[in-house]
């Protein structure tokens, strides 16, 4: 049998998710420019409470509405892509798993180079390996797609209630409570000790001091149980949004036209009050002493990220099949191109911040405010909208997208676009 390992064609692409992509993009931003001027460590500690005036009002606003939802709604996608891949890949080669397995250990090949030669907020190595349990799953059904993408977003939230309860527990001896308490305030202290250290590196230090911190502070995050939380929620998204593919949601307007309707709606009277809970009640998690009230917490976080991530898309849906339906073309769909060239618009966000805020580039860290870093984020993503289209008016793909299929399909792909002769 002859294989035919060939990308798909800009006619074969599905707008809508380029769109929604491109969309995503922008919230992956709105999140991480906190992250090029605070170390990831302050995350533990949820909003910056130095925040005053407009930049509390910015940094509150991300924090209850888009990042949750955001990393949410660009791991959906990244499911949902898994299945559009694989399917596709069926028709045209005799062992798509295998090719996909290649397309994973490519995109890690990205994520490690990103991770820890630029910036240690990477998500690719993290995606990459929850993709090789992904392809596990390569044929399975919508239905049994979506069981087991609840079955393993809820393992986290289990496992803090299990520890909340045990936690509790033992504090009901006297001396137990006390080390426990005495230990947690010193991890504390510790913790704030460095993210002050941190800051002064990342403001000040040369290329290999911040490499050398980057990875001191990675092995603590991944390497202290963060990894357990995080994969199994991780993987559960990613399955959840392949069920979406699969069951034609999201990939055609036509298979599933009421399901756009009952996700918006679910996904608002969910998603908006338990949004605005973590916003008002939530700002301050304690990830180091769970409590009956932290898994509290915790879950109507998870909620409020899948619902406010629905809502989102389907309303991207809806107004497109809507303009779709009047034959026009919606404004929406100038965010397409950026879409298209996800992988390389991400990592040029690194990049271009880092090289703003450290201290081996223009060293502006912590010299520019919560509100105006926000600003500068979007006038990047406003940038990369024309930026795309101009680029794929001329070449096939983004220049990582390229290197990614070329990489995964072994074989060099066209990159110009070959102009029509005039008749």
């Amino acid at each position: 049998m002859t294989s035919v390992t060939t990308p798909i064609t800009s006619r074969e692409r599905i707008q809508m998710l380029d769109v929604i992509r491109g969309f995503a993009l922008l919230g992956i931003l709105l999140m991480n420019i906190e992250y090029f001027q605070r170390p990831l460590t302050a995350m533990l500690f949820g909003l910056d409470q130095s925040l005053q005036g407009v930049d509390r009002v910015v940094g509150w606003s991300v924090f209850t509405f888009v990042q949750g939802s955001f990393y949410t709604m660009f791991s959906l996608l990244f499911g949902m892509g898994f299945v559009i891949f694989y399917d596709r890949a069926k028709q045209r080669e005799p062992h798509p798993r295998r090719l996909f397995l290649r397309r994973i250990v490519v995109l890690a090949l990205f994520g490690m180079v990103h991770l820890f030669l630029i910036w240690g907020g990477d998500i690719l190595l993290t995606y990459a390996i929850c993709g090789l349990v992904l392809a596990l799953f390569a044929n399975s059904p919508a239905r049994r797609l979506l069981k087991w993408g609840i079955s393993f977003f809820l393992i986290p939230v289990a496992l803090f209630w299990l520890g909340a309860f045990a936690m509790q527990a033992a504090l009901q001896d006297p001396a137990v409570a006390e080390e426990v308490l005495s230990d947690v305030a010193r991890t504390s202290e510790q913790l704030q000790a460095f993210i002050v250290h941190a800051n002064e590196v990342y403001a000040s230090g040369g290329y290999a001091d911040i490499y050398r911190l980057r990875m001191y502070e990675l092995s603590k995050l991944y390497g202290t149980g963060g990894v357990i939380f995080f994969l199994p929620t991780l993987l559960g998204i990613f399955l959840i949004g392949a069920s979406l593919a699969r069951s034609g949601i999201f990939t055609s307007f036509e298979k599933r036209p009421r399901a756009y309707t009952h996700l918006l709606r679910w996904g608002l009277l969910l998603g908006l009050p338990a949004a605005l809970y973590i916003g008002f009640y939530g700002t301050r998690p304690n990830m180091l002493l769970p409590s009956p009230g932290s898994a509290l917490t915790f879950t109507i976080d998870q909620v409020a990220n899948f619902g406010l991530c629905f809502f989102y898309i389907s309303l991207i849906a809806l107004t497109l099949r809507t303009a779709e339906r009047a034959k026009r073309q919606h404004w929406l769909r100038h965010l397409a191109p950026a879409g298209r060239m996800a992988l390389t618009n991400y990592l040029m966000h690194s990049v271009v911040f880092t090289t703003l805020f450290y201290g081996y580039g223009f060293a502006m860290y912590g010299e520019i405010s919560r509100s105006v870093a926000t600003a500068l984020a979007i006038g990047l993503w406003l940038l990369q909208l024309p930026l795309s289209r101009w680029w794929l008016e001329r070449y096939r793909f983004g220049p990582c997208e390229w290197l990614w299929r070329t990489l995964t399909y072994g074989e060099r792909q066209t990159f110009k676009r070959v102009k029509q002769a005039q008749q």
